[in-house]
Formats: C-alpha cells, sequence, structure tokens
C-alpha cells in the first residue's frame, strides 16, 4: 500500500462522507496539535502496520509428518514406563474428580492447574520444538489427540490451537524448521503422478490423485512447497 500522509487520509475521508471545512475548522486544522489526531487515524496506521507485519510472514501449506511423530512421543512417553502425557493425564483427572467428589473443588482446581502447567504446555513446547508453532497449528491429528489430553471445564476442543496462537504468536509465521518452502515426498509423488496422469489424457484419475493429496496436506499429514500446492489447487478446482 502507498503511503500517504496525514492531511490527504483526512481530505479523502472528508470527501467520502461529503464532509466540508468551516473557515473556522480550516484555522484550526492549521495549527492543530499532533497530540489530536483522530482516533480514526491512529486505528488506519494500526490497519497498515499490521497489514505489512502479516505480508512479511510465511505460511506453510500443511505440516510434516514430524509432528505426528512427536506427538505421539509425547503423548506415550516414548517408551518409558509411566511417562508422558497419556499417564500424566490419567493420573491428574483421577485426582482431580476424587477431590471434586470430596467436596474439595479449590484442591481439585490446583491439580488441574499443575498438570497444564508441568506437563500439558511442556508437552506442547516440546512438540513445537521439533517442528513450529504454525505446523502444529496446521495438523489436525495432532491438535485433535492434544485437546483430549487438556483438562479444565467443559470441552477442550480447540484448547491446543488456542493456546498456541497465544503463547507463541511471535513466532507465528516464521520458518522455524526450514521446511516450508520443501514439499514431502508423498507430495513430490503425487505431484509427478498428477503430471504423468494429465500428460497421457487420464484427467479423471489425476483429479483423484489430487484431490487425495490435498485433503492429506489440509489436514497436516503432509507438507507442500507454493509450487506444488499451487498445480494441486489448479487441478482441483478443474473439477469444480
Amino acid at each position: 500500500m502507498e503511503d500517504i500522509t496525514l492531511e490527504e487520509l483526512q481530505e479523502n475521508l472528508k470527501g467520502a462522507f461529503g464532509i466540508k471545512d468551516t473557515p473556522a475548522e480550516k484555522t484550526a486544522m492549521g495549527t492543530q496539535d499532533v497530540s489530536e489526531t483522530p482516533v480514526f487515524v491512529d486505528m488506519y496506521q494500526q490497519d497498515v502496520n499490521k497489514m505489512r507485519s502479516e505480508s512479511k510472514k510465511v505460511r506453510p501449506h500443511g505440516s510434516s509428518p514430524v509432528v505426528v511423530a512427536a506427538t505421539k512421543a509425547a503423548i506415550s512417553g516414548d517408551g518409558v514406563p509411566a511417562s508422558g502425557l497419556a499417564y500424566a493425564y490419567k493420573r491428574a483427572k483421577e485426582d482431580r474428580d476424587e477431590l471434586k467428589a470430596k467436596g474439595e473443588p479449590g484442591r481439585a482446581d490446583i491439580v488441574v492447574q499443575q498438570y497444564m502447567e508441568e506437563h500439558f504446555m511442556p508437552a506442547v513446547e516440546t512438540i513445537i520444538r521439533f517442528s513450529s508453532p504454525d505446523e502444529l497449528l496446521n495438523c489436525k491429528p495432532a491438535l485433535s489427540a492434544l485437546d483430549k489430553l487438556a483438562l479444565g471445564t467443559g470441552s477442550m476442543v480447540g484448547y491446543t490451537a488456542s493456546y498456541v496462537r497465544s503463547a507463541y504468536n511471535d513466532l507465528l509465521g516464521k520458518d522455524l524448521s526450514g521446511r516450508f518452502g520443501n514439499s514431502d515426498q508423498a507430495v513430490v509423488t503425487a505431484v509427478n503422478r498428477i503430471k504423468a496422469l494429465s500428460d497421457n489424457g487420464e484427467v479423471r484419475k489425476a483429479i483423484g490423485v489430487a484431490k487425495q493429496i490435498k485433503k492429506q496436506i489440509d489436514d497436516g499429514e503432509f507438507m507442500a512447497s507454493d509450487d506444488d500446492y499451487d498445480i494441486i489447487g489448479r487441478v482441483v478446482a478443474y473439477a469444480n
């Protein structure tokens, strides 16, 4: 977006709403202090800055299988007995339910808080350390598995995604894993097959392969580069 001056912005807005300056207002505008800048101008600039910041961020298509592998390891304890998020969840849930049955809701809440801070959040951090916040957010199987092990009041569906966006907001859009621009081998194979089928005139089969791999990418099972995702998307769109 091309930068414009404060005066130009004000004139554009006045023109759009049919507002005319009186002589007194024109005189006042000439001596107006910067601190009296209308709030809407500040909001406009904030939006401009936000759009510029977003444009610099890189968003991956899908996520690497590493995310699912790291999630499974964090949940199971990677083969170590009596460890892992699943084990900690079971213990914390049993303790919470027992305390509630005894009429001690305060202590039950403390158990939940300790579990989330000492087990759930560190597990998410470990998964992100092997991948990135964006990849975890794109991985539906991992998010679903983690939501089932989140303790709180009411439904915890969507909790993990909400937590990641809040706790790792400053890291979103940054290619921490160095994989955002690459395609997993499964995607490369699928794209090559789509091209081969198209060249042979087998359009229906090419569309079928494209639809299947696109769903897997969108569900977070695989990661695709911009170019490969564009090719897949064009083939899928051709069927609509």
